[in-house]
């Protein structure tokens, strides 16, 4: 139930959904009604919108936030005992099963930090986390890709884990914390740099405490030209933004962070 409701939610908040969404009530109003008050309403709630969501400057600081509100760890990689990966980064489960061929997308970069890692300290365990978040999971589930990708570059099956069941951030850390209880040591946790705030205090709730390695930042440090308008950036990351603070709100109010 929880995930379609997620689902549902993250329909509603994306900001081309949101976009579509007026464009098809305009296209509704003008072919449907006469009233010349609504289409100008809703004309003008598109261009302000439009302008909102492409104006860079103001998401690229609310998301910036975010990805450095919990800064990297500094602790050695070769002294890790394991490493945690959430999933994601990987692309269609058909698509890979048809192809028999790992599909990766822009998170790739959960599954190549794990890597560089291993190459460091080739004693190190590998936990990755995740079944699907897809309501409807075709093809092989992401441990499965993961799985592959991993074999394919060489990792020894010894320093490997797969957590099997996992829909979503809640349940990863639900799923893996026993694998990482059973293994004494330092533990990483590698997930996306926004992303991470809701991992890391998820974990944290319960008693866990790993070392941040944050990948996939979608912001830089320097500073941004205040006269900036980029459409594709700019539903990117308030696509990001509203993911990611409506799950925290959701984590906060139901005691999971």
């Amino acid at each position: 139930m929880e995930l379609y409701l997620s689902k549902i939610v993250n329909f509603f908040i994306n900001p081309l959904y949101i976009l579509f969404l007026i464009i098809f009530s305009l296209i509704f109003i003008i072919f449907f009604t006469n009233s010349k008050k609504l289409v100008l309403f809703f004309s003008k709630l598109f261009l302000i919108l439009f302008l909102f969501f492409g104006y860079i400057p103001l998401s690229n600081f609310l998301l910036n936030k975010i990805e450095d509100y919990i800064q990297p760890s500094k602790y050695p990689v070769q002294q890790l005992k394991g490493v945690i990966v959430m999933g994601g980064g990987l692309n269609s489960g058909l698509l890979s099963k048809e192809r028999n061929e790992t599909s990766i997308n822009g998170g790739a970069e959960r599954l190549t930090k794990a890597l560089e890692i291993y190459k460091k300290n080739p004693k190190i365990l590998i936990l990755f986390s995740g079944f699907s978040s897809q309501l409807y999971p075709e093809g092989w589930s992401e441990f499965q890709s993961a799985k592959k990708f991993f074999f394919d570059q060489g990792v020894k099956i010894d320093n490997l884990i797969f957590e099997e069941k996992s829909q979503n951030t809640f349940e990863n850390v639900s799923f893996s914390k026993e694998f990482i209880l059973q293994n004494k040591g330092v533990w990483g946790l590698i997930t996306t740099a926004s992303h991470m705030p809701r991992s890391f205090f998820s974990f944290k709730k319960q008693g866990i405490i790993l070392e941040p390695i944050i990948v996939d930042y979608q912001t830089g440090t320097s500073k941004m030209f205040w006269i900036n308008f980029d459409i594709s950036k700019g539903l990117s990351n308030w696509n990001a933004i509203f993911h990611e603070i409506i799950g925290l709100a959701y984590y906060k109010v139901t005691n999971r962070i």
